[in-house]
């Protein structure tokens, strides 16, 4: 048990906190910059949307407005069966060129991207959310990566709107300013693991069609880039704004679908274990396998504590009630809205990793039940 203990350790310690020195480290001994100069190539400009009455015209104005040569972009919402008022709004843009394609009913976005994506004329394609606002150079900033050939992928950086505005809110801003500073040592290094949905693109000959049960296609679309030899790469300077931000319960049950779908990536990418991958197969196993078994190895080190002699014992149940109970706590002063911003760290760690937990057993057994909701 003892041993138990120290490896769950040692790999807990070494995913959150030894991975990201270690990265840090290899990108600047053999990492490169891709090339960077400016070019305008044709742009498919694709806006995926189910029931998105709320932030739909916000969405489809801010495209209209990018700074990127109008008669290079194509901007195209496709609606997943939407319900509500989304398809009359995004009808009323028409006499300014923005495209329509609607889904008579909601297959899910994995299978909708695999019909549409072909549809599209652009050389590049770019996703991005319907509830994201680009900034008027992202699009121009995120181009100029495809100067390289070897660049197959590039996604901008996802920046959350008042993130600060509440615990949780501060605990995502602090964990997506850690994530940032991994994807760049890992873009220098030689690629990113998956993009952010708000905001990435691809070059369209590189699109492989999806299962229609891909639960997260802003990884799968870039990783199988990635196996046809080529690169997926980080560009901070084209900004996409996250306007939507969940509560607690919102933000729990996006994460629980998202680490269904770690789990089903490692599943159908496991062969990118093997080492004569290279970088990415130190990456996928750092960044990736031992992020989704996190809960599991926590739940050891719980457990196997336990067993250890006095007074480690004592001292790792002690430091283990300190962070869950300093969780529990920012959970409640958040329900009561109370902020406390020490509690923000433990709080959200906390809520990811029960989270991912959740997301496994729903993989293992409910995996029919996740299907593509928008957080509350």
């Amino acid at each position: 048990m003892t041993g138990i203990f120290w490896l769950a350790s040692s790999l807990l310690v070494y995913a959150y906190l030894g991975y990201p020195v270690l990265v840090w480290v290899l990108a600047r001994a053999f990492g490169r910059e891709p090339q960077d100069a400016p070019i305008a190539p044709s742009v498919s400009l694709l806006i995926p949307a189910y029931n998105e009455e709320a932030h739909i015209e916000a969405r489809v104005r801010n495209s209209l407005a990018l700074s990127y040569p109008r008669d290079q972009l194509e901007i195209v919402v496709a609606s997943d069966g939407s319900t509500d008022r989304t398809n009359a709004i995004v009808e009323s843009f028409a006499p300014r060129g923005v495209q329509l394609v609607v889904m008579p009913t909601n297959i899910g976005k994995a299978a909708m991207l695999t019909r549409v994506v072909p549809r599209l004329r652009g050389e590049i394609v770019v996703f991005s959310d319907a509830s994201s606002e680009l900034h008027s150079e992202a699009l121009t900033r995120l181009m100029r990566r495809f100067a390289d050939p070897q660049v197959g992928c590039v996604c901008g950086l996802y920046r959350l709107q008042g993130s600060s505005q509440d615990l949780r809110g501060e605990g995502e801003g602090l964990y997506w300013r850690y994530e940032v500073f991994i994807k760049q040592q890992e873009s220098r290094l030689h690629s990113i693991l998956g993009a952010h949905g708000a905001f990435y693109a691809i070059r369209k000959a590189l699109f492989t069609p999806l299962e229609s049960t891909a639960i997260n296609d802003d990884y799968l679309i870039p990783m199988r880039i990635i196996e046809q030899g080529y690169r997926a790469v980080y560009e901070p300077s084209a900004v996409a704004v996250e306007r939507d931000i969940a509560s607690v319960e919102g933000e729990f049950a996006r994460r629980r679908r998202i680490a269904a779908g770690n789990c089903q990536q490692i599943a159908q990418l496991l062969h990118l274990l093997n080492p004569l991958r290279g970088w990415v197969a130190l990456t996928f196993f750092s960044h990736k396998v031992l992020r989704t078994l996190a809960p599991l190895l926590m739940i050891a080190v719980l457990v196997t504590s336990l067993w250890l002699p006095q007074p480690w014992s004592a001292v790792a149940l002690f430091l283990q009630a300190l962070l869950y109970g300093s969780a529990w706590a920012g959970y409640c002063c958040q329900r009561r809205g109370r902020r406390i911003r020490w509690l923000s760290p433990p709080l959200y760690f906390c809520l990811g990793n029960l989270a991912m937990l959740a997301g496994l057993f729903n993989y293992c057994f409910r995996r029919n039940e996740l299907s593509w909701e928008r957080a509350k």
